[in-house]
This record gives C-alpha cells, structure tokens and sequence, in this order.
C-alpha cells in the first residue's frame, strides 16, 4: 500500500472525556500540521464530553466500541477500517487504547505505530506487563511525558531507551492573561469576595489526586486564615468521598466544587494560589495552565511535577501525603506576596519557554515523518 501526504493519522483513545491525556490530545491538535497530515479520532467506548472540542476543529471521530469477550471480532473490524481509510500513523493514548490499536495496526499493515505514555499504570498486571513488552518491539516510538515516566516504562516494561523519547505536555501559550475584570466576574459567580483569599485546584476527583489530604490542608490553614476558600474545579468518581470528608472536617462551607469547566484560564483568575495534593502523576496539564496563567504554585513533589516547577524557584513543593506541609506551602504564599508573585512570574516564563504546545507538536510531527521515512 502506498502512503502519501497528507498522512492519515489515527488516534486511538478510550474516550474524550475529561482528563490530562485527552486535553493533551485536543492540544495537539489544534497546533497540528492540517497540510502534512490530516486526523481522526478512534474512541473505542463513548465519544466524551470533550469531544465537541474536537468536533469544532473539523477532525472527524469514530466511535468503535471493543470487548474483550469479542475480541476477535472487534479487533477484525478495527483491522478493515485501518485498511479501508489508509491509515499511514497509528498514535494511541493510555494502555486498553494502546493494546487494542497496536495490534490492529500490526495486522492491518500500518507503518508507523506511536504511543506516548501518560503516566505509571501501577494496576498493571503481569499479563499485561508482558503484552507491553511484546508491542513495544514492534512500536516505532513511545513518547514519555516526563522522564519519571520514562524510567518506568524502561524498567519495568522493558522499552529500549533509544525508542522512548521525552515529549512533555504542552499548552497554548496566549500573548496574555486575564485581568481584574475578569477575576471580579468569576469570584461574583461563586459568591466570593474581592479580598478572600482563595486557593483552587483543576483535576478530575480520583484516588491519584490525593483530594482528601487537600480537605486537610485546607481545615490546617484554616486556623489562620479563617476566610480562606477552596475553588475545585472538574469532577470523577471521587467526588462525594470528597465532599463526605469536608462534610466530617467541618470544612464544606469553605469548598466550592465547581465541576466540569471549560473557561479553565478564567477560573485560574480568581485564584491567588494553585495547589496540587497529588500521590501520583505524569506531567499534568492542569499545571502546566497554572503556570502560563503565572499563578503561585503549591504542589507535591510527585512524576513530572518536579520536572516542570522547581521549588523555591518557580513553585514551593512539598512531600505527599504531607497535610501540613501543604497548608505551610498555601500560608507562606498568601502571606508573602512578594514571593508568589516572583514564583508566578518564573513559571509562566518557564511554561512559555519549554512547554509551548506549537514546541511540542513539531516533536511529534518529526517523530511521525520519521517513522514514514525510514
């Protein structure tokens, strides 16, 4: 079969539902080349409450839902649609997606075949290591989205170092941040004041984001700024836990959980600290839009999270599972403005110098024209 610009590029994904490796996703392709390379999206569940974002972009999305107990079957259909469209780069986001589309690219004869690695995966199984193992022979390129992330795929999933490469996350950089006008707007829609302080967070409500410790470190600072509220923005199955254990702390006057947001740089506004109580973590995008945003960051020192903010420099960075050293890290920037305003200043000019999606599309761009070239 011959391959000719523009390449047919499939992305192969669970959903576009909210999360880090689908917004990096949606980033990538909004700065993609549209002369060299033309997109599709391949869901192999549902399509998302993201995938209008993809939709308004004019790249068409499939929705092949797969099962195991048809596994056959299913991995037949995806084998003739690869076949049928010509698909010249198979890029797949996060384990089932990365089994399910490497396999179906092998049999369908599709050159190229990449796979970037968003996090750890600790539920592994052996079984699932060792399929891991199989594929990463016959991958072209794994993208890692931090060199934590890159260790373990070496190590523990045997990928060879010279076909693992160390991509971050990246993020549109605007010629400008909003303003007073804006922080006023949002802090009047949640019912906060103009002076009270507020520390906010973006991320979905799961186990990895470690939010009970959040509600902690809130109830801590607490005891010194009483009028402190926290903005959460997103939502997951951990909400109510959440919300259970705010209830349990005396803390659920003090915490808005806004949900499901797409005004990401607005709400970042009315923010005078970014936190981020994490256990776990690849390079998240939710920070990395706190830092083009220049807010002031407290975060644990966990994945890529080290990678992107250095403490004391651009960031104060605390262990996990540490309540009190997080509230530490909040007080001492609500408190010294100075300091949050230098760390917020370092960020934003790291975030505009390394991590600039338009940077970061031309890597993978170069990645594919590699694969098709060789």
């Amino acid at each position: 079969m011959v391959f000719d610009p523009p390449w047919h590029v499939v992305h192969v994904i669970g959903a576009l539902r909210t999360g880090g490796a689908e917004k990096q996703l949606i980033n990538y392709l909004e700065a993609s080349d549209r002369n060299d390379f033309h997109h599709t999206v391949l869901c192999l569940t549902d399509r998302g409450d993201m995938a209008d974002l993809v939709a308004a972009m004019d790249i068409p999305i499939k929705v092949h839902r797969v099962r195991l107990r048809n596994f056959f079957r299913d991995l037949s259909e995806l084998v003739r649609w690869f076949r049928q469209e010509k698909v010249a780069v198979i890029h797949t986001h996060m384990f089932s997606a990365a089994m399910w589309g490497r396999l179906a690219g092998l049999k369908a004869g599709v050159p190229v075949l990449v796979t970037t690695e968003h996090g750890k995966e600790p539920w592994k199984k052996w079984w699932q290591i060792r399929l891991d193992r199989w594929l990463s022979g016959k991958t072209f390129r794994h993208i890692a989205v931090s060199e934590d992330v890159r260790r373990i795929r070496m190590k523990r999933d045997g990928v060879k170092a010279g076909s693992i490469q160390l991509i971050p996350n990246g993020v549109p950089i605007p010629a400008q941040v909003g303003g007073p006008a804006v922080r006023s707007k949002v802090r009047s829609e949640f019912g906060l004041s103009e002076n009270q302080p507020v520390i906010g967070s973006v991320g979905r409500m799961i186990e990895a984001k470690a939010y009970p410790v959040f509600v902690e470190a809130l109830a801590l600072a607490r005891k010194t700024l009483p009028d402190l509220h926290w903005l959460q923005i997103g939502d997951g199955p951990d909400r109510q836990a959440v919300m259970d254990k705010a209830k349990a702390m005396g803390q659920e006057s003090h915490i808005t959980f806004a949900g499901r947001r797409t005004d990401i740089s607005d709400l970042l506004e009315a923010m005078d600290v970014w936190v981020m109580s994490s256990i776990r973590e690849g390079l998240p995008v939710a920070l990395l839009e706190a830092m083009v945003a220049g807010k002031s960051i407290a975060a644990t020192m966990v994945g890529g999270i080290p990678d992107a903010v250095e403490n004391e420099v651009s960031a104060l960075l605390v262990p996990e599972n540490d309540p009190r050293a997080l509230a530490d890290s909040i007080l001492r920037l609500l408190e010294n403005r100075e300091l949050a305003s230098r760390l917020g200043g370092a960020a934003r000019e790291r975030a505009i110098a390394d991590y600039s999606i338009d940077s970061v599309a031309e890597k993978i761009e170069k990645i594919y024209r590699e694969g098709l070239n060789s």
